[in-house]
Formats: structure tokens, sequence, C-alpha cells
């Protein structure tokens, strides 16, 4: 779908509630960093990376922790295996720069309040230490 396939009705109301819900977020969350497309956090121990996507509408939650060491064969093939049950989103190992992350996407076709915002990333961040501490332990 084109950007200009869609209504202007149905442009600025996706882009009134990405700006909305990115307004919220500033006001919930501490914020240590931001350009036009994300919100850059830490939160319950992860560094946090807010994306915003009008046109789709989407929310993309990204939860980062580092690895103490590389990972092994056995460590990819839990990833793997953490992938295939996961429903929310998706797990992976990072060796280059020695980190785990999750990663998950949240229709934005709403306005989000507080609560749900923190609802959803805190369900995230749920199964985020699953997978780290799946792989890290």
């Amino acid at each position: 779908m084109n950007h200009c396939d869609l209504s202007q009705a149905e442009q600025k109301k996706r882009k009134k509630i990405a700006e909305h819900t990115r307004k919220m977020i500033l006001s919930e969350l501490e914020i240590e960093s931001q350009d036009e497309i994300s919100l850059m956090a830490g939160y319950r121990d992860y560094y946090l990376q807010i994306s915003f996507s009008e046109l789709h509408p989407l929310l993309v939650f990204c939860l980062a922790k580092a690895l103490e060491k590389p990972s092994t064969a056995r460590q990819r093939q839990m990833t793997n295996e953490l992938n295939l049950h996961s429903i929310l989103g998706s797990h992976a190992i990072n060796d280059e720069v020695g980190c785990y992350s999750y990663r998950a996407t949240q229709w934005l076709d709403a306005e989000l309040d507080a609560p749900r915002f923190f609802e959803i990333l805190d369900r995230c961040v749920d199964e985020a230490d699953r997978g780290f501490y799946k792989l890290a332990g």
C-alpha cells in the first residue's frame, strides 16, 4: 500500500494517533534520545527503542540487553526455539554488538492511554525476560 493510496482523512487520522501516542510516551517515560521516528530510553534493565510508522500504522518495541560473551551454537538454537513459540514478537542475538534483543510490533489503529501502553510494554518485557534468562542462564 502506498501512502498516496490512503485518503487524506485516513492519513490525518494515523498521523494524529501517532502524535498522540508519542506525546503520551514522552510524558510517561524518561526519554534519553529521540529522532523523527524513534524514542530511546532505559526500561526495567533494558535499552528500549520505540518506533512509529504512521503509514501502516504500527508501534514497534525493541528491547536489548548486553550479553557477557559471544553466543554459542546452543544459544542460537534456543533462539530459534524461542521464536517458534513466541506469539508477540521475535528474539535475536547479535554477536557484533554483544546483545540479546526482543522485538514486537503493535497495531496503532487507535489512541493508547498510559495504562494500556504500559500493559503492552510490560508484556513485551516479560517475554524479553523469558528469552534473555533462558539464553543467559
